[in-house]
């Protein structure tokens, strides 16, 4: 387990760097996904989590970028309730 974080927290500045670019090169200007940073079922590597709003929107989007999966969950467009 002390392994994992310890390799989690050193890979942490390039999956950043990477979420960056793939945020930069999918996502900017769409209004239909929304990406973060987490970490994949195993718990041993960083992965994409993007939410999509729509199942062709999941569509346009890679599994797989740089040296990072990609896991997209459609979502349904957010919705405030007052």
């Amino acid at each position: 387990m002390v392994a994992s974080r310890d390799k989690l927290l050193a890979s942490q500045p390039a999956a950043v760097a990477a979420k960056e670019a793939f945020v930069a090169e999918y996502i900017t200007g769409r209004v239909d996904c929304s990406v973060g940073l987490g970490v994949n079922q195993n718990g041993d590597d960083w992965t994409m989590k993007v939410f999509a709003h729509s199942p062709a929107a999941a569509r346009e989007l890679p599994h797989h970028f740089r040296d990072f999966d990609v896991e997209v969950q459609v979502t349904g467009p957010a919705v405030a309730y007052e």
